[in-house]
């Protein structure tokens, strides 16, 4: 007797992904296409760029995409909604940083290009997969911001107000701000196709996966995962570079 569909949701970026990057090691690769023939559902579940996750997507025949760390649903390959950060907020920000000083950088369309009025914006980091565009970009005129990165100041330095953005640490000493409820995008993308949260199983291995790491969906942690994120899962498999996807599937009969 074939087991209840599952909704499989992935984490790229070290879970799928070997670092940062579109490399996914063979035993991944086969796991997933076991899903797939076992009729459960594989998606993503990634805080980057509905763009950026559609291309690996692709690449792994994948269909469906939580991306924007939940703010944007692709169903089937379709791009149902988009939705930026909170817009009043980012201009708060942006316009204290430009007071003191701190170079900045926004994404603000569906592409692998952030803009920022900084010559000095930093981009040497070479795991760093965006085009950094210097141009003017004025702040009252943006309609939409999806992701900001800004450059973290010395320990000694007055801390920056945040504006209730979410903060995480990125390449080249910047902060990422970028949406971290990827959980909530996976219940609407549930509510879309029709799927039963008591089905769901999540896998991720950082910070901005704990929104996801919650009940009724079943959560499985990387071994190579951030504490605070194993302490939240129901279990704790191998490292993504060493079976770990695979060895969870086998044992808990999805494949």
């Amino acid at each position: 007797m074939m087991m209840n569909k599952k909704f499989f949701f992935f984490d790229i970026d070290r879970t799928l992904g070997l670092n940062i990057s579109e490399r996914v090691p063979s035993d991944t690769s086969y796991c997933l296409r076991q899903l797939q023939r076992q009729n459960h559902l594989v998606a993503i579940a990634t805080g980057r760029l509905q763009c950026d996750a559609r291309r690996f997507a692709e690449q792994h025949h994948i269909d469906d995409i939580v991306a924007d760390g939940g703010n944007s649903l692709t169903v089937q390959g379709q791009l149902l909604e988009m939705n930026g950060l909170p817009l009043d907020s980012c201009k708060a920000l942006l316009h204290d940083l430009d007071k003191r000083c701190i170079p900045w950088a926004v994404v603000t369309d569906n592409t692998l290009r952030r803009y920022s009025p900084y010559e000095n914006f930093p981009r040497a980091d070479p795991h760093n997969y965006m085009e950094t565009v210097i141009q003017p970009v004025p702040i009252n005129a943006l309609t939409v911001i999806y992701k900001i990165t800004y450059v973290r100041q010395d320990s000694g330095q007055p801390r920056q107000e945040q504006y209730g953005l979410p903060h995480l640490p990125y390449l080249d000493n910047t902060w990422l701000i970028e949406p971290v409820d990827k959980g909530d995008g996976i219940l609407r993308m549930l509510d879309r196709i029709g799927g039963n949260p008591d089905e769901v199983v999540v896998f991720g291995d950082g910070l901005n996966d704990i929104s996801m790491f919650r009940k009724p969906f079943f959560s499985v942690a990387m071994g190579n995962a951030q504490p605070e994120l194993k302490q939240l899962a129901d279990y704790i498999t191998d490292d993504n570079d060493k079976g770990g996807i695979l060895h969870a599937c086998i044992k808990f009969g999805w494949i």
